[in-house]
């Protein structure tokens, strides 16, 4: 995993949790919705090897965060379709 590849992840993770739990009253649900799927079909049109590094920094990375917060990230690669929920 390149370092590059890490900070990717990480600002995607972070614009996920901003789109999850931000006050519906700050962010529109719809366009959140939106924005998640938009999220997801991009990283579900990547090639198997990459969407498969990708859902492994997602894991990497779940240790960065606390609590529920860190559940989410952890769960983004199966919410994303790039991993199966086995």
């Amino acid at each position: 995993m390149s370092s590059q590849s890490i900070q990717l992840v990480r600002a995607i993770a972070d614009i996920a949790i901003a789109l999850e739990f931000t006050d519906e009253n700050l962010i529109n649900p719809d366009v959140a919705i939106e924005m998640q799927e938009s999220i997801s079909g991009t990283l579900q049109s990547l090639d198997e090897v990459n969407r498969k590094e990708i859902a492994d920094i997602f894991e990497s990375i779940s240790t960065h965060y606390n609590g529920e917060i860190e559940k989410y990230v952890r769960s983004l690669p199966i919410n994303y379709g790039i991993k199966s929920g086995d």
